[in-house]
């Protein structure tokens, strides 16, 4: 392995060295059919800087808008809904609509207490599947010129029993000035030698920032990934929530129904598919159904799984829970099987079992495999398996329309959603991909209708992979995205297909030696599941 890694990075460090002449000075953008982006109002300052980062690699980096004096730091006071919150991770939106009648009331008593409290409605575009219009009502205090004087506030109404968040306007739907900052990556696959492909950096667990992903790649570029497990009470941390392929091989289940990007001969055709899995193990012969891979048995994340509770149909940052589940642990998995009530197969390399017994936790051979089962399948699996018996796992893959999906050696697939643009139109379906969810307006307001870091990957109509990656929550350098702006965007850039990958605190783009993008975690960037990286000739595995 470190013979392979010097290798690539050897290889890499050649490539970079000629990245430097190819900088073209910054100049007004220029759109085809479209003067600047379409963001904000008309005649916004916009700036377009070009580098070309290899031979049918190119960087773009755009920069529009300007600080409205309209704009600036408040607290958002929660309304009650009665919503359930989804599981926590730093991304997940705050739970602060309600309804009108529940707006009043607390804007009531905050009069009472002394301050000026404002109620206003909040709308939501329409998108496929979903009406839009009113979604609620926010209750609003205080106009601050910077976020401590905010928080400060903030404090204050938290002791006198408020749910209470720091918020910049310009984060908003409605503000239409900016600034933003785009990042945009093209790769030619007519002129680029090597492959666009996805990465966990060696295993399916485990958390590392894209940087790292792509350093351990050799990789000239990438960008972060799909969505992924962050907390243990929602998996192991790192693991994918969702579909991947990498190398060929399917290394985790899909979120059934769900957008999913295909990067067919390393990157050079990009497809866009909603895939199901379904997956079942022969033992000496007789085929069993099992419902996961490489992940904890009972625990799935954004759910999306025949009998997964409290639904079966995706539904993002939830962790769903199945009593009655047998999960395969391949080589990839990159862990210690996880401990807990049920029963386990050690498997070895050739197929074979080599050991029965309980969920303990305890690590196991390099190279062999774990079926775990808990509940009813628990019992399964201690009557149907035994020492010396051969098993085999098998993965059937179709697409929406039920059609068989296979994979090639140098194909590798990465989740995400939702779906931003087919066919170059708009194609956001909120409630279909999970982002909207039942009886609670707030999730989406906070993910889809306001302003996010976001990270794109999409196709042009010259069949070029765009990997896009705009800044976000940083006021005062770039305000990020609605799903709207996303999708208007991308359109404008001559983009036709698109999905949306991991966002918020994940979004990054590594360029070069480094980050070109700005990570809005105070702590600098995320470590996350994987990443999109492209891979020069030399140093790819998958083209």
């Amino acid at each position: 392995m470190s013979t392979g890694i010097s290798r690539r990075q050897g290889v890499l460090a050649g490539l970079l060295a000629v990245i430097a002449p190819f900088t073209v000075a910054a100049a007004p953008y220029r759109a085809t059919g479209h003067q600047g982006l379409p963001l904000g109002s008309a005649g916004l300052p916009q700036t377009r800087t070009v580098q070309q980062i290899a031979p049918g690699v190119s960087l773009t980096t755009i920069v529009r808008g300007r600080v409205s004096p309209a704009d600036h730091w408040t607290v958002d006071v929660a309304v009650p809904t009665g919503a359930v919150p989804p599981t926590l991770d730093p991304d997940t939106p705050q739970s602060v609509l309600g309804s009108q009648a529940n707006a009043d009331a607390i804007a009531a008593k905050l009069t009472a207490a002394g301050y000026a409290p404002t109620v206003s409605e909040q709308d939501s575009p329409a998108f496929r599947g979903f009406a839009g219009g009113p979604q609620g009502y926010v209750v609003r205090v205080g106009a601050f010129a910077d976020q401590p004087s905010a928080t400060a506030l903030a404090g204050t109404l938290a002791k006198l029993g408020y749910a209470t968040s720091t918020l910049y306007t310009g984060m908003d739907s409605t503000q239409s000035d900016g600034p933003w900052v785009l990042h945009e990556l093209v790769i030619d696959p007519h002129q680029f030698k090597g492959s666009v492909e996805e990465s966990h950096g060696g295993t399916m667990t485990g958390r590392r920032t894209t940087s790292q992903l792509a350093t351990t790649a050799g990789a000239l570029a990438a960008v972060n990934g799909g969505f992924f497990v962050i907390s243990p009470g929602d998996g192991t941390p790192g693991e994918s929530a969702g579909m991947v392929v990498e190398n060929g091989k399917v290394l985790r289940e899909s979120t059934d129904g769900r957008i999913t990007a295909i990067l067919r001969d390393g990157g050079r055709r990009l497809q866009f598919a909603e895939l199901t899995t379904r997956l079942t193990v022969s033992v000496d012969g007789t085929r069993h159904t099992i419902q996961g891979l490489n992940r904890p048995a009972g625990l799935i994340r954004d759910c999306g799984h025949p009998g997964d509770q409290p639904t079966s149909k995706p539904l993002m940052d939830v962790t769903c829970t199945n009593a009655n589940e047998s999960v395969m642990l391949t080589p990839e998995f990159g862990a210690a099987p996880p401990a807990g009530p049920g029963e386990q197969a050690v498997i070895d390399r050739s197929g074979r079992v080599v050991s029965l017994g309980a969920r303990d936790g305890a690590a196991v051979p390099a190279g062999d495999s774990v079926l775990q089962s808990i509940g009813t399948e628990a019992s399964w699996l201690s009557g149907a398996l035994k020492v010396g018996q051969q098993v085999s796992l098998q993965t059937r893959v179709t697409d929406e329309h039920g059609r068989p999906v296979t994979f090639g050696p140098h194909d590798s697939v990465v989740n995400g959603g939702p779906q931003l643009l087919e066919g170059g139109h708009q194609a956001i379906a909120p409630v279909a991909d999970g982002i909207a969810h039942p009886g609670d307006p707030s999730y989406f307001y906070g993910w889809g209708i306001r302003r996010n870091p976001r990270t794109v990957i999409g196709k042009d109509a010259q069949g070029r992979v765009v990997l896009l990656e705009a800044d976000g929550r940083e006021p005062g350098y770039s305000q990020g995205l609605t799903l709207e702006e996303e999708a208007k965007a991308l359109r404008s850039l001559g983009v036709v297909a698109a999905m949306n990958l991991d966002g918020g605190g994940s979004s990054a783009m590594y360029v070069g030696n480094g980050l070109v993008s700005r990570p809005s975690d105070a702590t600098g960037e995320r470590p996350v599941g994987d990443a999109v990286v492209v891979v020069p000739a030399a140093a790819s595995t998958g083209g």
